[in-house]
């Protein structure tokens, strides 16, 4: 059963659930979602309805939350990373 946390409407004005840290520390593993891999940073998956398009929304240096930004309409999703968040790697964002 999908977790309601994993879709995000933006013009609602909820922000989304603050994001678990990933189990592997940044670098570690392949070249997939949480892994680090070829950019060494952790990332999210993003697929923003509006654009119909998956964006990955990189975990910034002071590792405390996710940016991404919709490539048609430019609206801004930021998730917090902290403790009580979700381990979901992937969501879905209405713009």
């Amino acid at each position: 059963m999908p977790d309601p946390r994993d879709q995000v409407e933006l013009s609602s004005g909820v922000h989304p659930a603050p994001a678990a840290a990933p189990a592997s520390p940044p670098g570690a593993g392949g070249a997939g979602q949480g892994g680090g891999g070829l950019t060494g940073r952790p990332w999210l998956s993003l697929w923003f309805r509006c654009s119909n398009t998956y964006v990955r929304a990189y975990r910034n240096a002071a590792g405390t939350g996710y940016m991404g930004r919709c490539p048609r309409c430019a609206k801004t999703i930021r998730f917090m990373v902290g403790p009580g968040g979700t381990s979901q790697r992937a969501f879905e964002v209405s713009c």
